[in-house]
């Protein structure tokens, strides 16, 4: 379990920032704030070209094509009967990246949470609550907690049971930088809080760790 403790630790810290993002400081309402146009009353780069369809929609068709592409890579080994440890590998990201991607939409569709846009200090006519707090009677349309953009990107720490070393940390790295990155450009466009994109790490770090555990990765 020991071996595991990278996952562990981004589920905790991420879970814990987004607390003090939330519920324990006005994190949330400052950053959105930072890119907001009170006197447009919206977010001037919601349908920006680089942010909305290459950062947002070229992300995530990205991640489809690489999940589909290690898909059909360990198709053919299988048929091959060749490389059964790495069969084995790829077998476990590729669940385990799914499973951590199906968490994130399952929570998301139960959430009361909105997003910045359709919440009333930012344009919309949802009222803004904390974690934890009881839903208030206007919520707005909700469904935003967590961010479904940004597990596009921590999904890959799957990646991390199968690998070791410094090839280990590089890829906890570069996940996260990645993640970071899908994160932000959601912030500016206003369709999620940072907390939603701490949440969407924190989950499928939990999930991989949960699924690294049952394989005895």
């Amino acid at each position: 379990m020991r071996r595991h403790a990278d996952l562990l630790a981004v589920a905790v810290l991420s879970a814990l920032l987004a607390l003090w993002s939330n519920r324990w400081t006005d994190g949330d309402l400052i950053t959105a704030a930072w890119f907001f146009d009170a006197a447009a009353g919206a977010f001037p780069l919601r349908r920006q070209w680089l942010l909305s369809a290459v950062l947002h929609d070229g992300l995530k068709w990205l991640a489809v094509l690489v999940w589909l592409g290690l898909l059909a890579g360990w198709s053919v080994l299988r048929l091959r009967g060749a490389a059964a440890e790495l069969r084995g590998r790829l077998a476990f990201v590729l669940v385990a990246s799914l499973l951590a991607v199906i968490a994130v939409n399952m929570a998301r569709a139960q959430s009361a949470h909105s997003c910045p846009w359709y919440v009333a200090d930012f344009g919309g006519s949802g009222q803004f609550f904390r974690l934890l707090d009881p839903r208030p009677e206007e919520a707005g349309p909700g469904k935003c907690l967590p961010s479904g953009h940004a597990a596009t990107a921590f999904m890959w720490l799957a990646l991390l049971p199968v690998l070791t070393g410094a090839r280990r940390r590089l890829t906890l790295a570069g996940v996260l930088l990645l993640g970071g990155v899908a994160g932000a450009v959601q912030v500016a466009r206003g369709a999620h809080f940072p907390s939603h994109i701490l949440l969407s790490a924190a989950l499928c770090a939990l999930v991989v760790w949960i699924c690294a555990s049952l394989a005895r990765k």
